[in-house]
């Protein structure tokens, strides 16, 4: 039965023997089925049609729901972590993603032996401490057993440079 006809039975057991106005303009108002891609109006929809249409839109309002609150709580999580990375003081260490030592060969010449002293000078010393290793063992020495547990400054041709955080009461 359609819904026209559904309507006017329904209008005319009531006490007024009508409906609202706007069930009577059920011809106006559209829907795209999806089964035959072609617009129909509301009125002219079997009424089984168009309880099973409700039922699967009241289903698709329940999924987007659904999803609306799962939005909301990643949402919710990003803030989080956005106001956590923001009240964090810039100064926080991040794990080093390479090598610990934060400059490397630095020529062992007096160039580099004066850019080792400029940083010492301007290290912020209650903060970190500097560290200066030997790096590439002169080829002179090379056979000698000198470079076991690592190079030392007088034997090698270049520097790297170890910048550490001071921990406690140093």
């Amino acid at each position: 039965m359609k819904v026209h006809r559904v309507v006017q039975m329904v209008g005319l057991t009531n006490e007024s023997g009508r409906l609202a106005s706007d069930m009577y303009e059920l011809n106006d108002k559209m829907y795209r089925s999806e089964s035959t891609n072609e617009e129909i109006p509301i009125s002219h929809m079997d009424f089984q049609h168009l309880i099973r249409t409700f039922l699967k839109l009241l289903n698709k309002v329940d999924n987007l729901k659904g999803k609306i609150e799962t939005l909301n709580e990643l949402m919710e999580e990003k803030d989080d972590i956005v106001h956590k990375l923001l009240d964090r003081p810039r100064w926080a260490e991040s794990p080093t993603n390479g090598h610990r030592y934060v400059f490397s060969e630095i020529p062992n010449d007096t160039e580099g032996q004066e850019f080792v002293d400029t940083c010492k000078k301007y290290l912020n010393k209650p903060s970190y401490k500097i560290r200066v290793k030997g790096q590439h063992l002169k080829k002179e020495l090379y056979g000698q057993g000198r470079a076991y547990h690592g190079a030392n400054l007088g034997d090698s041709t270049h520097m790297r440079v170890y910048i550490d955080k001071k921990t406690g009461d140093e």
